[in-house]
């Protein structure tokens, strides 16, 4: 006799963060109100970087000219400083500055104190100036949004906002008092715009599993996702659509016509043509980027409900990202998206997710008898071990390893994954482009 879900688990009530992302409607007044308050946010925080730049800059020629300059004598970071120094400064570089809201300059701020903060724990590197490009967002406070139905939310300064879609989730849960908005993001991307509430909401989270059915997960190009569990049974294959290239034809096509139209310049608005030419491109790429994140929520989604221990890779994305022969295909496959998508939902429905060592061998260890080759080119896409002469499917044979590290419960079989040093911090900009069961280049580790 099978068990359900809800017969093997316990539901708790439980407070988490989630979001919740609409497409909307705004007319045209709410679109130019919309876009004031994004320039007005970029504005600030260009502004707020540039005094600052100019003032560490000023008190770093002083010291190389021998003066003393004290701690006191640097402009400050944080938000309430960044919010201090805007309060200062606004009459004067934004004489303009009230006709958007005060949630307008406080999105700027916290992400100017954001970036550098960042930069300090050495993740990113020192804040950049935002340009004026396509798009574009600007955050709201709790107190300067709010739902009014199921079809329609309030911003402050803007009135009311139709969206696309039903929003009656969200919307009973506010009336249920489950759930408290405490932010909501509204952002112009690819043409359109959308809004993404963050919201502390009260749901049935299940209890953690116990381990009882356990799947390694392989992450590739060829073979999108490949499931296998410890016994060495092969569960399941996702193929790899390969969204983006199955458009380069009709992208190609939709470029090249709004090439020969008048672009934007330097002084120069761009023509009707270009605008109607260059939303049929972002067209093309927002259903990419929609059928992507559609498969890969039916994914983790089917996996954290029907599966206890959930065994990932910790892929090295950003290093594998410099082989150019590759990019573009590891762009489109979005393992990361695919690992976070797992991280929240396992939580929600009580399962684990365990992420592999970043140089566990899955690929290259034989999954009868544990030999581990010392080279697997890329190529070979079926494994041959001489020792016991298993042959087998490469990507099959690393999702078995990968399962069968769910038996031991570890979070990584080499003791990574926990906080990393910050002088350590940068070293996957240095990272071979490589995945780690492909050949050793000569002269790398020398």
């Amino acid at each position: 006799m099978t068990t359900t879900l809800l017969e093997r688990t316990s539901l708790t009530p439980k407070r988490i963060t989630q979001a919740y992302s609409f497409a909307i409607d705004p007319t045209p007044g709410q679109v130019n109100l919309l876009r004031s308050h994004v320039g007005g946010s970029r504005f600030a925080y260009n502004t707020l970087l540039g005094l600052v730049k100019d003032n560490w800059d000023e008190n770093r020629r002083r010291k190389d000219a021998g003066e003393e300059v004290t701690k006191e004598e640097y402009l400050g970071t944080s938000h309430f400083d960044l919010l201090h120094l805007w309060s200062t400064h606004r009459d004067t570089v934004a004489p303009w500055w009230a006709e958007n809201g005060a949630s307008t300059y406080n999105d700027a701020t916290q992400r100017l104190s954001h970036a550098f903060a960042n930069w300090r724990k050495g993740t990113t590197r020192f804040p950049t100036f935002r340009t004026r490009s396509q798009g574009g967002s600007v955050r709201f406070t709790n107190q300067a949004v709010s739902l009014t139905d199921s079809h329609h939310f309030r911003v402050s300064r803007i009135g009311e906002i139709k969206t696309y879609e039903s929003t009656r989730k969200l919307y009973r849960h506010l009336e249920r008092g489950t759930a408290r908005i405490l932010a909501a993001t509204v952002s112009e991307r690819r043409g359109r715009w959308n809004v993404s509430f963050t919201v502390e909401v009260q749901r049935s989270v299940a209890a953690t599993r116990a381990p009882e059915k356990i799947v390694g997960v392989d992450l590739g190009l060829a073979t999108l996702y490949t499931g296998a569990n410890p016994d060495g049974q092969h569960i399941f294959a996702v193929a790899n659509p390969r969204h983006l290239v199955g458009t380069q034809k009709k992208l190609a096509h939709v470029q090249r016509i709004a090439s020969r139209r008048k672009g934007p310049r330097r002084d120069v608005a761009p023509s009707n043509r270009w605008k109607r030419a260059n939303f049929r491109v972002q067209q093309v790429h927002a259903s990419v980027v929609h059928s992507r994140k559609n498969l890969i929520h039916e994914t983790t989604s089917r996996l954290a409900k029907n599966y206890d221990v959930i065994v990932v890779e910790d892929l090295n994305v950003a290093g594998m990202l410099k082989n150019r022969a590759l990019a573009k295909h590891i762009y489109d496959a979005a393992w990361g998206e695919f690992v976070s998508q797992l991280k929240y939902k396992t939580e929600w429905y009580g399962s684990t997710l365990v992420m592999a060592g970043r140089f566990y061998p899955s690929s290259k260890t034989c999954s009868r008898c544990g030999a581990v080759k010392d080279k697997l080119s890329l190529d070979e896409r079926t494994y041959q071990c001489k020792p016991c002469g298993l042959r087998i499917d490469r990507d099959v044979n690393a999702a078995i390893n990968l399962a069968r590290l769910g038996l031991a419960g570890t979070r990584s079989v080499t003791g990574r994954g926990g906080e990393v040093r910050p002088d350590c911090q940068k070293l996957d900009t240095k990272a071979h482009p490589d995945e780690a069961s492909t050949d050793t280049p000569t002269g790398v580790g020398a």
